[in-house]
């Protein structure tokens, strides 16, 4: 039986809906944030979040030399790409050690302009925010010349 065993299809087959979680995690652990439509993210943060506990299971379980294959090769199988794999084992999990779960959070970002869909930013809570070092310059004169006399004339 089938009861209560929801879960969002996005109105997609099941090779595309799968294909579409891998590249959208692909994403996410690659930038750490992107913006996509709610539904997505929030069906993208359950994908996450199963991975990010398996990578911590993985570093918990791995022996002395830190060789964690078995993990390994269950994370590829859901990325199927050995850079992401590499990144979430080396630095997305490791960051997420102390935490119980919510590796992720999703922050509404209001509508898209064709369509009017619901966008939200999907992002790791760990992420490091990079501000950028503002230089204390003078505002530039400006270029512009002033009118002649003669011409207005």
């Amino acid at each position: 039986m089938r009861h209560r065993r929801h879960r969002s299809r996005l109105n997609r087959t099941t090779e595309h809906r799968t294909a579409l979680m891998r590249n959208l995690a692909r994403a996410l652990l690659e930038h750490e944030i992107i913006k996509t439509t709610e539904p997505k993210a929030k069906q993208l943060r359950q994908f996450v979040e199963r991975l990010v506990t398996i990578a911590k299971d993985g570093i918990r379980a791995a022996d002395p030399a830190g060789v964690t294959l078995a993990k390994r090769r269950l994370a590829f199988s859901y990325l199927q790409d050995k850079e992401a794999v590499k990144r979430l084992f080396d630095v997305v999990a490791p960051r997420c050690m102390d935490r119980p779960g919510g590796y992720t959070r999703v922050v509404r970002c209001g509508r898209r302009m064709g369509d009017g869909a619901p966008m939200a930013y999907i992002e790791f809570v760990d992420r490091p925010v990079i501000i950028p070092e503002v230089d204390e310059k003078p505002a530039p004169k400006s270029r512009r010349r002033r009118p002649s006399e003669s011409a207005t004339a």
